[in-house]
């Protein structure tokens, strides 16, 4: 784990993230995601890879004003795995959405599945973001 010792035991909300049944996790469009950022519900949800973190433990560090609040209330897998906190153009010129990272190599994979570990050991998932239409509907719960 690219986030500390890689030694450390699971933690008890990992070991409780690790028993939940993702397929009957409420589902949260975009829309309802980008509600939990503190101001228009109390919670901070961080989703990474389709899964719902609530990281409102560390408000601290999540609230408006602070550095990580621009992953809250949205999938950041992208800003994640690309170690970013804005998002940028591909080469295409293009501005991917937060949550596309279908053009990751396995260096940005790496990063991101290491991010994934270190949001399963210290926040309990609370949902996961609802599939569209134009979505192959898979989950990737690798970490």
């Amino acid at each position: 784990m690219a986030f500390g010792d890689k030694n450390l035991e699971p933690t008890e909300i990992y070991l409780q993230n690790d028993k939940i049944d993702i397929e009957n996790l409420p589902k949260f469009t975009i829309t309802e995601l980008s509600k939990y950022n503190g101001k228009d519900k109390p919670q901070y949800y961080v989703a990474i890879k389709r899964l719902i973190y609530d990281v409102t433990s560390n408000s601290d560090s999540y609230k408006p004003g602070k550095g990580y609040n621009v992953f809250v209330g949205k999938d950041s897998s992208r800003l994640l795995g690309t170690s970013s906190l804005k998002l940028k153009p591909n080469e295409e010129g293009k501005t991917p959405e937060s949550w596309d990272y279908s053009d990751f190599g396995d260096k940005e994979l790496k990063v991101l599945n290491d991010w994934v570990k270190f949001f399963k050991m210290r926040y309990p998932i609370v949902g996961v973001v609802a599939i569209e239409e134009d979505d192959d509907g898979k989950i990737d719960t690798k970490d």
